[in-house]
């Protein structure tokens, strides 16, 4: 069976072990590296603003989580794979709070790959690393768009927030989507919506439920899912 600790995954991508995060984030250990996709830093403040109802906290919420995830894994790095931001990232009412947070973690190197929302990014300011569209480290190159990479890399992705449906649970979950070339990260925002994926041939979702994680399509005895050699 796939390897579980305290709700998480532990599979292998490209002959690297990654955990897979019940909190909808992975951890590479040979790095020390949490990563993340679709923060979404201001969205419930681009809502309000446009006469939308919506709660307050959301980006405390989620930094919360953040915190809890950085002292559960020890991880010395923290990659961001696009959507740092959803709107204006200047006079932001969420902008206290991430300052807040980031000297909490001072100590903690934060890189971000540039998404669709991150035109206005001025990531010295926050805090962060840019690494620009894209970023090669080991087999993997890490990217917002999950396109698969022409050099034959496991593509790290987000953009799409998949979901999907859990038999005998009636609603849709955050999932990880698990191809044979490209692994897409569920949204770490709580605030965003979601798209309903349909596992393909090759394909695997693992369900981000209540604490735990459950692979729907991960073989019992292969937790491997290779690169494409090309």
């Amino acid at each position: 069976m796939p390897e579980l600790h305290d709700g998480a995954l532990t599979i292998t991508l490209a002959g690297e072990p990654v955990v897979l995060l019940p909190a909808r984030a992975m951890y590479w250990p040979a790095r020390s590296r949490l990563i993340i996709a679709d923060l979404h830093l201001g969205k419930s403040h681009v809502f309000r603003r446009a006469g939308i109802a919506v709660p307050r906290g959301a980006t405390q919420d989620d930094l919360l989580r953040l915190s809890d995830l950085v002292a559960a894994t020890g991880a010395r790095q923290l990659w961001i794979v696009g959507d740092v931001l959803h709107g204006p990232a200047s006079q932001a009412a969420w902008r206290d709070t991430w300052e807040r947070w980031r000297r909490q973690h001072a100590a903690l190197d934060v890189a971000v790959l540039i998404g669709n929302h991150d035109r206005a990014l001025d990531g010295a300011s926050l805090g962060l690393h840019q690494l620009g569209e894209a970023q090669e480290d080991g087999p993997f190159l890490f990217r917002h768009v999950p396109q698969a990479d022409p050099q034959g890399r496991h593509v790290i992705a987000g953009h799409v927030h998949p979901k999907t449906r859990v038999p005998g649970i009636p609603r849709s979950w955050p999932a990880f989507w698990l191809r044979p070339a490209v692994t897409v990260l569920p949204a770490f925002s709580e605030f965003t919506g979601g798209y309903a994926v349909q596992a393909g041939q090759g394909d695997a979702l693992v369900a981000c439920i209540a604490g735990q994680t459950l692979p729907i399509g991960l073989p019992e005895r292969a937790t491997t899912v290779p690169a494409r050699s090309g």
